[in-house]
């Protein structure tokens, strides 16, 4: 077993709250622990408006249209559990894709907290993906050989 030194080497470590002020989740070599309340009012503002704004009602309307389908006869009820599957399922569905709608809004929020190293992750993570230097350069280089290639000219009819 190594032996831990605790002489000389405190005055190199970081600064660290003492623990009893620190939490389970705690991590010295993360900085996220800075604005941790920041970006949890964010995260949580994020999962409020994209339930009251964006899947509840995503679910609503999707349950109504599907219960309207069952009762005119565009869609079978089930024999046993009558039109409760399929209304079901249309709420599951329609309460993901409200959520999934609402993602781009949540990143928005994050690129606006600037000091968050969240936010510029993701902010030079757009960047990357919006970025097409490379791919549209390739893409010329391929058309100019498909459109000289000789065998792909077609000789007039005799």
């Amino acid at each position: 077993m190594a032996a831990v030194s605790t002489d000389g080497n405190q005055d190199k470590a970081p600064h660290l709250p003492p623990l009893s002020k620190q939490s389970l989740l705690f991590c010295p070599k993360s900085k996220l622990h800075i604005h941790r309340a920041e970006i949890s009012k964010i995260i949580r503002e994020c999962q409020e408006e994209s339930f009251w704004k964006r899947a509840l009602p995503f679910s609503l309307v999707s349950m109504l249209i599907t219960q309207g389908l069952v009762h005119q006869g565009y869609l079978a009820a089930n024999p046993r559990f009558g039109s409760l599957p399929k209304v079901a399922l249309a709420g599951i569905l329609g309460f993901g894709l409200g959520k999934a709608s609402y993602i781009r809004v949540c990143q928005s929020k994050f690129h606006s907290f600037e000091e968050s190293p969240l936010g510029n992750a993701l902010k030079a993570g757009l960047q990357k993906r919006s970025s097409n230097t490379g791919h549209s350069a390739q893409r010329s280089t391929y058309e100019v050989k498909v459109s000289s290639h000789d065998s792909f000219v077609t000789a007039p009819a005799a």
